[in-house]
């Protein structure tokens, strides 16, 4: 199956120079004064899409409120409403029908105060959502398991067990949960069947499908029933869930319980 959609993970962040307005008395006194800017960033902690679509909106958008990457235009009031209505034209305009999934961008304003010592305020005072996602569901595939308890029940029955049996149970348990374990500074990660056979599709959007989640299952099936009498001493579960892109809400669409048989 092919991917659809790679999670965003970098967010845009650009540098910040202040603009300092002073004005002097006969007594010497001084006057600070507050400036502001205004800048959109993605937030590519929400996003999910192409990066090259996510940096051309970002541009247009950046562009349109007089920000070019890396100079901000200084303003002695505030301009919210301007740059607000700014965005909006851009984004019902120019961005109404894109690639990706889900792409959020932040309009921020920032304050800056030239009061020795004062810092620089960024406050979010719009956010823009665009994307195939806001007309059609879209999903991951997540798979969890009882790894943690599977292994420590293993070993707490060990002294009860003849090695062979002990050393197959383990084998069985990675097939099955995997592992993925810190020993003595060493990472170890085993993929389990089942996250080997959903790599392509694990921590990826698709657009929800009951088709797609009857042929994930299927393979699912599949692999249960051909280790559902391998030597296992302990209890394994392998659960397998749909998470919603936006609403975060998750379901269950596949469950297993891997019995002891010995």
């Amino acid at each position: 199956m092919k991917k659809i959609m790679m999670t965003l993970a970098a967010v845009l962040c650009c540098a910040m120079t202040t603009t300092v307005f002073t004005a002097c008395s006969n007594n010497d006194d001084v006057t600070y004064k507050k400036s502001y800017m205004y800048e959109v960033k993605l937030d590519g902690q929400s996003s999910v899409g192409y990066s090259d679509e996510a940096n051309v909106i970002v541009n247009a958008l950046n562009t349109a409120i007089g920000f070019n990457g890396n100079y901000y235009s200084t303003l002695q009031s505030p301009k919210d409403s301007e740059m607000k209505s700014k965005c909006e034209a851009i984004v019902k305009q120019q961005y109404s029908n894109i690639r990706s999934a889900y792409l959020v961008f932040n309009l921020y304003r920032i304050t800056l105060d030239a009061t020795p010592g004062s810092e620089k305020i960024a406050e979010v005072i719009a956010t823009y959502e665009m994307g195939k996602a806001l007309n059609q569901p879209y999903v991951t595939y997540a798979l969890s398991t009882n790894a943690d308890n599977a292994y420590a029940a293993l070993e707490a029955k060990r002294a009860t067990l003849d090695e062979k049996v002990y050393k197959a149970s383990r084998q069985t348990l990675t097939r099955l949960v995997g592992y993925h374990k810190n020993n003595s500074g060493v990472v170890i990660n085993s993929s389990s069947l089942f996250e080997s056979h959903l790599k392509n599709i694990l921590g990826m959007y698709f657009p929800e499908s009951q088709s797609d989640e009857q042929y994930i299952t299927n393979i699912c099936d599949s692999i249960s029933q051909a280790h559902e009498n391998d030597t296992l001493a302990v209890e394994a579960v392998v659960n397998l869930s749909t998470i919603g892109l936006i609403n975060k809400q998750e379901k269950k669409i596949w469950s297993h319980t891997f019995q002891s048989n010995f």
